[in-house]
Order: C-alpha cells, then structure tokens, then sequence
C-alpha cells in the first residue's frame, strides 16, 4: 500500500508553516504542509500494528482508534496566539500530534498497568521508536489541564527496526506519533466538550481566558473524576457539595446538559469499514449531517479528507482507521453526536439536573 511521503525538505515545511502563521501563505505553502501531515498515514499503520500486537499479548479489553489530524486544525494551530501576540506554534514539524493513536480503558487500573507496559524494557528492546519525554510529561490524570482534560498521551518518534543503523532508512523515519491513553469516563468528557462546542460554534478546549462555559466543564471533569474514579486533582479548596452546587449554577445559565441530553444521534455506523473518512458538514436547512465515507486504502481517504476540509459546507472531515467499527464509533464519539455517557456520568455522579 503507497503512503504519502514527506517533503524532501524539512526547512521548506518549517517556513511554509510560519507564512500560514503570519497570514501570508501561498497556497503551495498550504500545500506542503498538507503533505507534511497527510505523510504521518504510514506512521499511524505502523503503531496500530505494533499497539495491538501487545493488546492481544496482555488480554486488555481496549477501544482502540486512530486518525490523521485534520488539514484545518493545523491551520487554525499555526494562527493561535498567545495573550501576549506570540505564536503557540513555532515549528509546524515539530508539531507531535499529526498522527494520534487513541486507547480508552475500562478504568484507572488497566490504564496504568498496560502503559507501563508499554514502558517497559520487555517492549522496548524490541523496537527501535523513541519515547520523545519523561514518562509524567504529559500526565494529565494526575495534572488535570486548566480546561479539565483529563488523560496521558505518550510522544514517539518513528523508527522502524533497522532505520537507526541505517538499513533501508525510510522517508518517514523520525516522524512523531501521539498516543493517547483515557478512561471510559475521562473519553465521555472529552467527547462531550468536542460535541458542545460542536453545535455551539465554541472553542472551549482553546481558551486562553477561561469563560462560564470553560468553568462548566472543568468542574464537570473533577466531579466525575471524585466520584467516578476516586481521584481529586483539581479545586482543592472546593469540596464534591460545592462543586456540584456550582455546576448547577452553571447548568441552570448555559443548559449544556439540557441540549447534550436531547440530542439525536447520527446512525451511519454500519457503513463503516478499516479505512473511514468521517465528515460532517451542514446541510441546506443549516443544520449538521454525518457522511460516513469508507474507502479500500488510507491513501484514497487522506486524500478525500483533504477534498472535503476546502468545502465550505464542511464543518469536519477527518481520515480515521479502525480494524473494528464498533470501537471507531465509540472512540470518536463527537463525529456520532453520542454525548450519552457523559450526560448520564455527571448526572449521577454530580446529582445535576439539566437546565
């Protein structure tokens, strides 16, 4: 299977990214970066083999998914400031989440266990990727995000064995992969935020300056994660009472549960297959539509992803690769509007009732 190569030239990425950035992109600077991230497909092939392989090995019972970060987040990365005016991204190649590898455990338990796992010189000897970081980096379980992402992702650079010691060294040595590790109940958060913001036109998980909206959701994610996981990372100085009476607070002036809870869900599950491009997009009444589009190779699907993202109707396209449609539908939740969990999780876990 052909998978999309890397420009020749690494440099030539960097400043296409830093004219995008600027405002003052040609579209062959939109273009090599868009071939810079539609060649991390062969990254995703790589670590899905590799990931499962040792599912199978310890018996875990993991949703398992992976997508291609879309042509239009990444430009809409590169354009993001700072409060003081500086760029959040300095370097497009140096950006680790082209490529994303999502796992969603049961609990807290089977979480930790395999990631150490995977940690472990067992593993590791036997392959050449590189972990990019210190293990609690990006712990954000035991370091909640200021908007209450809870999860842990691991950064790895690519290498196939034999790359370093220069066997048949590959165009798409070194590049970088996410690995995302959630809960069941840290996933039905995030897949809630993506979906309101969704329906909203907001952008909850990017603010600088946190709204009543934001508020909303952060004390939503230490409710669930006091009396869903056990666990208390955030608020110190509120205690589950006081959270929940200002999540209601919130609740009864935003209605975000209220909308979530009737929210029909899309049903296009069934034609899902190994290679997807999900897009939804608004239809002529204005209102949102799922097109489930599967394809025989990634390469076919990148490439109509990218199609799709320069339609103005298209509110959200993306490639993704499941060998189990069941488990794609739930590790990408926000595409299927399912924000079911979450509405239940943080109804009997906060006592909040929907504004």
């Amino acid at each position: 299977m052909a998978y999309p190569t890397p420009p020749n030239s690494k440099s030539s990425v960097r400043r296409a990214g830093q004219k995008i950035a600027a405002g003052k992109a040609t579209n062959d600077d939109i273009n090599l970066v868009d071939q810079w991230r539609a060649s991390h497909g062969y990254v995703i092939n790589t670590f899905q083999i590799w990931l499962k392989r040792h599912f199978a090995k310890q018996g875990h019972s993991v949703e398992f998914a992976q997508r291609l970060k879309r042509r239009n987040t990444v430009i809409g990365k590169l354009k993001r400031q700072d409060a003081d005016g500086n760029f959040l991204i300095k370097d497009v190649a140096s950006m680790h989440d082209f490529a994303g590898c999502r796992m969603i455990f049961e609990n807290l338990d089977a979480l930790r266990s395999f990631r150490n796992f995977m940690h472990s010189s067992k593993v590791m000897r036997n392959v050449e990727h590189e972990l990019r970081h210190d293990p609690q980096k990006y712990d954000y379980i035991e370091k909640p995000k200021f908007t209450g992402y809870r999860g842990i992702h691991d950064v790895y650079k690519h290498f196939p064995r034999g790359s370093t010691r220069g066997e048949d060294k590959k165009p798409w040595d070194g590049l970088l992969v996410e690995i995302q590790y959630r809960t069941r109940a840290q996933h039905a958060w995030a897949t809630a935020v993506e979906i309101s913001d969704l329906l909203d036109g907001e952008q909850t998980k990017f603010e600088l300056n946190q709204s009543d909206r934001g508020r909303f959701f952060a004390l939503a994610s230490e409710i669930i994660a006091r009396s869903h996981e056990n666990i208390a990372r955030a608020f110190p100085a509120q205690s589950l009472e006081q959270l929940r009476d200002e999540l209601q607070s919130l609740e009864n002036k935003l209605g975000i549960l209220g909308r979530l809870k009737v929210l029909k869900q899309f049903e296009s599950a069934d034609r899902l297959r190994r290679h997807n491009v999900l897009n939804i997009y608004r239809d002529e009444n204005g209102e949102p539509c799922l097109e489930v589009l599967p394809f025989s190779s990634a390469t076919q699907a990148i490439d109509k992803s990218s199609e799709l993202e320069k339609e103005e109707t298209s509110i959200n396209a993306v490639y993704v690769r499941s060998d189990n449609p069941n488990q794609l539908r739930s590790a990408y939740r926000n595409y299927f509007y399912d924000p079911i969990d979450f509405v239940q999780i943080i109804q009997k876990a906060g006592e909040v009732k929907s504004g």
